[in-house]
């Protein structure tokens, strides 16, 4: 019984986790934008952009994913 008990709070922080990290990539973003592609440079992201500017536009930006992982470069669109 407390195996289960310990499963299902493990699947609950799990789940919670994973939502707030979500949230905060979201957030990183103006409204609008959404992350489109994962590129690891910031020329290869801005190729990626040019590439399809016939789909979302001239609107988009490439910034790092973040502080942990500062090699690798979100195309954000607005569709």
């Amino acid at each position: 019984m407390y195996r289960r008990i310990a499963a299902a709070v493990a699947t609950v922080v799990a789940a919670s986790a994973l939502a707030l990290g979500g949230a905060a990539a979201a957030e990183a973003a103006p409204p609008g934008f959404y992350a489109r592609s994962h590129h690891a440079s910031l020329a290869e992201c801005n190729a990626a952009g040019q590439a399809g500017r016939n789909i979302w536009g001239a609107l988009y930006f490439c910034e790092p994913f973040g502080p942990s992982r500062p090699d690798v470069y979100v195309l954000w669109v607005r569709y």
